[in-house]
């Protein structure tokens, strides 16, 4: 179809510019039509389109140059270590894929539960389950019939259109139950299974829907490249395209798959001191100050400073992949992690030393913190309550409640970072996604044309109308209206659509950040940002609390995960209808079985669950953090975060966030050349000022060195190794680190039974040797 009008003067030159920079090799290849001011908009995403597939044959066939293969930005990474191929006639909705993929579905919400309780913050692997799935996929393609009946069952080879389908399913099981339960803390308040079950998937599915309205604007175009899904479509491209077991990318991936599968033994089972080696713990042991400083294998032990990583778990290939200037804005915040951190608890800012250094708990004027007694000279949460509600006679007799300093300083950082994160979207970014936003106006006439090669390729799929995805939002909606009502929650019906209001505001304000730059938020920073919300709507309240900060972040953190697998599915061709009908069976799936795997690991690991610090291998942090926002905003709001309270400075830190973005941008348009001020990123380096605030801190050095290596000397130094197998050794390294540690968690520590110790760890101390935190 012919447009009507020339497309405007910016987007016409971005994209001849990059036909001839990205496409062509010579000057004298480009067709004189493209010069011309009116032209075809199919014919011209035709033409794009055609020359990224013979781009593709070349860098295949090794006879491009060292500069094609390099790769420069977005577009680079999009067409030069992905494939375009779709092959189109390979069945996708197959009896062998919806079995396994309720099975998967299953088998990943078991798995994030585990993750859930585990001391570093770990996300279930796209590339182990991706791995899992293909050898099920095989096997029943193999050991089963396909002659006569069983043709419907097995119809043939098992294909990629099969195995990415399955691999959505179960990533969207994969989402953590969160409080719905009886936290591991100190509340009693327990809902009944249907409405806890109902409850999450209602939260899920707003988040789901959230996504579905914004992919014209973050997964169509190439600038949205979507950085963390890239390995997981190296890896699919590299099993069902490569050839079999015999291209040399696949030889290179069972290779590293194989040999971290049987490293991964030593550091996380015979000898963990290689999860952080320390010179400065191996000297001391005894040192509170050396632990806290240096110390960090262990959680909330350390910061880890100059502390050495041999354990790939808590690496992760994220280094591997992230872009370069998203993980220097990491570094510098890391690096002022370090000052702060030490600043706040040394300096005694909130009577830090009368506190850990680490921990998510909150506490007395003393340090005392047991949550679910009655002994009066110890913090008690539920002596401040009435009914649930807070109870200021009885406040007055326990006294005022503290966090530790660290704790209270991530608070204070993590509303910054959110300030900026939306400051930063606005002034950066608003110009390139304006014009898809304005595609979400089913009014708008103004033309707006989709440059991307993998969504040309899509056209061939019809996609999934608008109004599925409104549909489902007010199916969701009702069911949180409902579930709130008759969980008893206090939560009212315009507290609710407050809520979902400013999540969807911060939503898209994380989606572009996780689009573009591969950074995203932490869930229990938004669960602070909308606990501070909730407590200002019902005072007093920590049961309504908690449903705020349930529908304010799981709508983001699910809006993000959602997002990434529409764009793989828009890079490895999946028809849209069918990534719409797994995404909901693995929320659906998920919801169910999140709720009885939860409910199993708290019964077994209680104790371990309850302590501050928790065990080398078991913490219960992630709800600690979570009842602590309850209690802290939802009865204590007042008490602690009023002007001229230990904690005002954290509800104001949000607004005083969105500043320096604004700055920086200013700064930006008066030296628009300068490098620094285009790739500065406020938010990141404000996200990460108190990064190690929690959790397992020794990988962060090594970390560091590996996405530089990665990113910037292999990326420009030898191009066609970084093209052709950067992500693929990522994908190998957490595929196989994965399926151990899922064994080992089942098998030894403690997941499916009683633990089984080793002798290469003294419990006496830290797995690095330091003094084991209180």
């Amino acid at each position: 179809m012919e447009s009507t009008q020339p497309i405007p003067a910016r987007q016409d030159s971005e994209f001849t510019d990059d036909i001839e920079k990205k496409v062509y090799a010579s000057s004298e290849e480009k067709p004189d039509y493209l010069d011309a001011v009116t032209y075809s908009e199919d014919g011209l995403e035709e033409l794009r389109l055609k020359q990224a597939e013979e781009l593709e044959t070349r860098l295949a066939s090794g006879a491009a140059k060292d500069s094609e293969y390099l790769v420069k930005d977005a577009h680079d990474v999009s067409i030069k270590v992905l494939s375009i191929r779709d092959d189109y006639e390979l069945p996708v909705v197959t009896f062998r894929m919806l079995f396994l993929g309720l099975g998967f579905s299953g088998f990943g919400s078991v798995l994030a539960q585990l993750y859930y309780f585990k001391p570093q913050t770990l996300l279930v692997s796209e590339s182990f389950l991706l791995i899992v799935i293909y050898f099920f996929g095989k096997a029943w393609e193999k050991c089963l019939p396909s002659h006569g009946l069983f043709r419907y069952i097995n119809h043939g080879p098992f294909n990629i259109k099969e195995h990415v389908p399955l691999l959505v399913s179960s990533r969207q099981a994969g989402t953590y139950l969160h409080w719905i339960i009886k936290p591991p803390s100190c509340s009693d308040n327990q809902l009944n299974p249907g409405i806890a079950i109902f409850t999450l998937l209602g939260s899920q599915l707003i988040g789901y829907s959230f996504a579905g309205l914004l992919q014209e604007a973050l997964v169509y175009p190439s600038v949205c490249f979507w950085p963390t899904v890239i390995t997981p479509a190296s890896i699919f491209q590299a099993l069902h395209f490569d050839g079999g077991l015999g291209s040399k990318r696949t030889k290179i991936f069972w290779t590293l798959f194989a040999g971290i599968f049987c490293y991964e033994i030593i550091p996380q089972w015979i000898f963990p001191v290689l999860t952080g080696v320390s010179i400065f713990c191996l000297v001391d042991h005894n040192s509170s100050v050396i632990r806290n400083v240096f110390g960090g294998a262990n959680n909330n032990e350390g910061m880890g400073l100059l502390a050495v990583c041999f354990d790939w778990n808590i690496i992760g290939s994220s280094c591997l992949y992230t872009p370069l200037w998203t993980q220097l804005n990491q570094d510098i915040g890391i690096f002022f992690t370090y000052m702060l951190m030490c600043a706040v608890y040394y300096g005694n800012i909130w009577h830090g030393l009368n506190f850990p250094f680490m921990s998510q708990a909150i506490f007395d004027i003393n340090g005392l913190f047991i949550p679910c007694t009655n002994i009066t000279e110890q913090y008690n949460q539920t002596a401040i309550l009435t009914d649930n509600k807070f109870d200021p006679i009885k406040y007055a007799e326990v006294g005022p409640a503290y966090f530790a300093a660290t704790n209270a300083l991530y608070f204070i950082i993590a509303n910054l970072a959110m300030g900026a994160t939306v400051s930063h979207v606005l002034c950066f970014y608003w110009n390139e996604l304006l014009p898809f936003f304005r595609m979400l106006n089913p009014w708008n006439k103004t033309l707006t044309v989709t440059h991307d090669e993998h969504y040309t390729a899509m056209k061939r799929y019809e996609k999934v109308p608008k109004y599925w995805f409104l549909s489902l939002l007010a199916i969701a909606y009702g069911m949180a209206q409902a579930t709130n009502y008759t969980g008893k929650s206090n939560f009212t019906w315009w507290q609710l659509t407050i809520i979902l209001l400013l999540s969807s505001v911060f939503t898209i304000a994380y989606c572009t950040t996780s689009a573009i730059l591969g950074y995203q938020q932490y869930s229990t920073q938004l669960d602070g940002f909308y606990s501070m919300i909730g407590s200002y709507m019902a005072p007093g309240d920590p049961i309504a609390t908690m449903y705020a900060a349930l529908y304010g972040s799981q709508p983001t953190v699910q809006g993000i995960a959602l997002l990434g697998d529409l764009k793989l599915g828009q890079y490895l061709k999946i028809p849209p209808k069918v990534n719409f009908l797994v995404q909901v069976m693995g929320c659906i799936v998920g919801a169910l079985l999140n709720y009885v795997m939860e409910l199993s690991i708290v019964s077994q690991q209680r104790a371990a669950l309850l302590a501050i610090a928790g065990t080398r291998l078991w913490s219960g942090q992630h709800a600690q953090s979570f009842n602590t926002n309850a209690i802290a905003w939802g009865a204590l709001g007042r008490e602690m975060f009023s002007p001229g309270k230990t904690y005002f400075m954290i509800p104001i830190a949000l607004a005083i966030g969105t500043v320096p973005p604004i700055i920086q941008y200013a700064l930006h348009r008066k030296w628009p050349r300068s490098i620094l001020l285009k790739n500065f990123n406020t938010s990141i380096v404000l996200q990460y000022s108190c990064y190690l605030s929690v959790g397992l801190n020794t990988q962060v050095n090594t970390a560091m060195a590996l996405g530089v290596i990665s990113q910037y000397w292999i990326r420009n130094k030898y191009p066609r190794a970084f093209t052709k197998y950067n992500y693929i050794v990522a994908g190998a390294l957490d595929g196989g680190t994965q399926v151990i540690s899922f064994i080992l968690n089942l098998a030894l520590f403690g997941a499916a039974g009683p633990a089984v110790p080793w002798w290469g760890n003294d419990g006496k101390y830290a797995s690095d040797r330091c003094l084991a935190p209180s």
